[in-house]
């Protein structure tokens, strides 16, 4: 599984698609394989991110994590237990999916432009002065995407992507790159005096990144990118939720 991630990553360019002739139990096969990999590749990285989160609080005493501890206790006292579940493990997973991975997808420039404006629209909705609820919005979201993704799938079927290798790989490495970057929001507020330590704190979101775009790569579809990012975010959820409702 290393070495196929490894591989992806030098090219993702020349995994489009290569897996459409995959049987539903091999694609299960390779959802596990991953959703394992993903996992233990995160339990290392936070066994670091622990050590250097030490080092900061013995030093300088700051904690980069509290911050992380605090915004999660204040989303799940907004949050009724079943609320929280559906918009971690299914609404952010597939909005997420949709903005970062879709792209990668579709041959038309107007579905391209369209994903990315609402990327803007969604990470950066404060400047929009944006007053609705979360619920109408992210269902607006969902009719967007769902619209899109019926649209690439009564297209042709294609065997390349519509840009050139090199541009492709860009694109996928950008969006990779800006999938973790984002998760930095996961710390605020943030302390501009270790501000440099933050990428590796989002470590386990790029690693997860690059194996969602290979997925979704792979088999032309967010469906499996989408299943395994909301596996790993209802490993933790799901105890949360069954010992807050029962």
């Amino acid at each position: 599984m290393i070495q196929d991630i490894a591989t992806f990553y030098r090219n993702p360019y020349a995994c489009f698609q290569v897996g459409d002739r995959e049987s539903i139990k091999e694609r299960m096969v390779a959802l596990r394989k991953t959703y394992f990999f993903s996992l233990y590749a995160a339990v290392m990285i936070i066994l670091i991110i622990v050590i250097v989160d030490g080092v900061l609080k013995n030093t300088l005493n700051i904690s980069i994590y509290e911050n992380l501890h605090k915004l999660r206790d204040e989303f799940r006292k907004a949050n009724s237990p079943v609320d929280s579940f559906l918009k971690v493990c299914l609404i952010g997973p597939f909005v997420e999916e949709s903005i970062f991975r879709l792209p990668l997808l579709t041959r038309s420039l107007l579905s391209r432009c369209t994903i990315f404006f609402v990327f803007i629209l969604y990470f950066f909705s404060e400047l929009f002065h944006l007053e609705i609820s979360f619920w109408l919005y992210n269902s607006i979201l969902v009719l967007i995407f769902g619209g899109i993704i019926v649209f690439n799938r009564s297209s042709a079927k294609i065997s390349t992507p519509i840009l050139g290798a090199k541009n492709y790989n860009y694109l996928c490495w950008g969006l990779t790159v800006a999938f973790a970057l984002l998760h930095i929001a996961n710390f605020i507020p943030l302390n501009g005096t270790v501000f440099y330590l933050y990428p590796i704190y989002v470590l386990p979101q790029f690693v997860y990144g690059i194996i969602f775009s290979y997925l979704a790569i792979r088999y032309n579809s967010i469906v499996w990118s989408f299943l395994l990012h909301a596996a790993i975010n209802s490993t933790s959820e799901v105890h949360k939720l069954l010992t807050d409702v029962f």
